[in-house]
């Protein structure tokens, strides 16, 4: 009977083992659910806040008319809506549903931010800006009035945060979705998009999403035909025999044909990734690997093989604007020529190693979407009054016309200044058409080459 009954025992200890087991992980779980779902509502919460407060700012804003009060409230407009952004962003929704939401508020911060700009120079709003400007407080209206809601929601205890997660996974093998805020971001993000798009001079504009390539010329080619121009277009090293295969069409703006080329020598192979592009077969991108020797030639030297490659390319008249080195390569960036002008938008970078002098790298794709035939450039202030401009705390070394990009991905004509202060060294851009400073730019000098930030 004694030893009957240890094992009797024995099950019942491991039994209630079990059960404190099961009961601890219970509220673990349970707390580590209300732990996230605090810090969900925390997110949701100030989003709210924020996004409050952008409606009334943007309602202040139609009617202020003061520079100053003007640039106050832009300037809180642009502040709310990036932190607006982070507390979306900390939300455990997918991004297909906050996607619009999130573009939305980047494209007020941003349009703020432009209309700071124009109040800082003293230049009045137009009436096609304050009519971008009420449609942006419409849509935080609406969006508002939308994430109230979900707020209803929450605080009447329908609906959990912590929730989502789990049911997107469940979902995905085939059961129903359970919390109702999935609907409810599907809701918002249905009705931002019922808006006209917002197209300024800004990098959030949504003419950015369709702009197309301008330097794409000619007919579709082959696979065939970019396998051999990616050939003809490699810098090959003496003694190797290469041959290559394309390996599949990268997507996206430039559609290009990926080439795959092997070369073969003794003492190492060689590897290279060509991406040639499908309309009229223009190089876009050229990666080389392989093991870099001992640096045995000079920055002159490598700068003249990049030159020579570029006349190989057929990209037109090209003019030196930086170079660095690094790990024995150096990289060469060019931007075109025109009229005596340097076109920064048409950009090309080279990379030659320093061991042999060939060229194991290329970027086309700056120059690609930028590149087209330009209208006379005709600036309406000269030189020397564009100079005038300037901060007298400035000592100018050199000067030249240059055609700059814009944040909304158009093109500026300017007059490009290098000029010091003290030790320091800066690239100022004074608009060719107003004298308005268009961009700033500060150069740092390292042995391995020069940085502008």
């Amino acid at each position: 009977m004694r030893f009957g009954f240890i094992p009797l025992f024995l099950t019942a200890l491991v039994a209630v083992a079990f059960a404190a087991w099961g009961y601890n992980q219970y509220v673990a779980r349970r707390s580590m659910e209300v732990s996230l779902n605090n810090r969900y509502q925390r997110a949701f919460y100030d989003l709210l806040t924020k996004t409050q407060n952008v409606e009334v700012l943007l309602g202040k804003g139609l009617v202020v008319n003061g520079r100053e009060q003007s640039s106050a409230i832009f300037a809180s407009v642009w502040q709310q809506s990036m932190m607006a952004q982070e507390d979306l962003g900390q939300l455990p929704v997918s991004p297909q549903l906050t996607g619009r939401t999130a573009k939305f508020l980047s494209q007020v911060g941003d349009y703020a931010n432009t209309l700071i700009r124009r109040a800082g120079t003293g230049a009045a709003v137009t009436r096609e800006e304050w009519d971008r400007l009420r449609n942006l407080y419409s849509q935080a209206t609406i969006l508002n009035r939308e994430l109230h809601k979900v707020e209803a929601r929450v605080a009447s205890g329908g609906a959990n945060f912590w929730e989502i997660p789990r049911a997107m996974a469940s979902s995905k093998q085939g059961a129903p979705m359970g919390p109702p805020q999935h609907a409810d971001f599907r809701s918002i993000n249905r009705e931002m998009q019922t808006y006209p798009t917002l197209v300024y001079d800004g990098p959030f504009s949504d003419h950015m999403e369709r702009k197309s390539p301008l330097g794409l010329t000619g007919p579709d080619i082959s696979a065939t035909g970019a396998r051999d121009r990616a050939l003809a277009l490699l810098d090959r090293s003496p003694g190797t025999t290469y041959s290559a295969k394309v390996t599949g069409l990268v997507r996206g703006k430039i559609q290009a044909y990926q080439v795959q080329i092997n070369g073969r020598k003794a003492g190492g192979d060689e590897r290279a990734t060509f991406l040639i592009s499908k309309k009229g077969g223009h190089p876009v991108l050229l990666v080389t690997g392989r093991k870099i020797g001992t640096p045995k030639i000079s920055m002159t030297e490598a700068q003249r093989r990049a030159e020579r490659y570029l006349t190989k390319l057929g990209l037109g008249k090209m003019r030196l604007t930086y170079s660095i080195r690094q790990n024995g390569i150096a990289t060469f960036t060019f931007a075109g020529e025109e009229q005596g002008t340097v076109i920064y938008p048409d950009l090309v970078k080279i990379a030659v190693a320093l061991d042999n002098g060939q060229v194991t790298g290329m970027e086309g794709s700056d120059y690609l979407m930028s590149h087209h035939t330009r209208a006379p450039l005709k600036p309406k202030i000269t030189l020397e009054q564009a100079r005038s401009f300037l901060s007298p705390n400035l000592k100018v070394e050199s000067s030249r016309p240059a055609v700059i990009p814009t944040d909304g991905g158009n093109e500026k004509l300017t007059y490009e200044f290098k000029s010091t202060l003290a030790a320091n060294t800066f690239l100022v851009y004074i608009d060719a058409a107003t004298g308005e400073e268009a961009k700033v730019l500060q150069l740092f000098s390292s042995p391995n080459g020069t940085l502008a930030m």
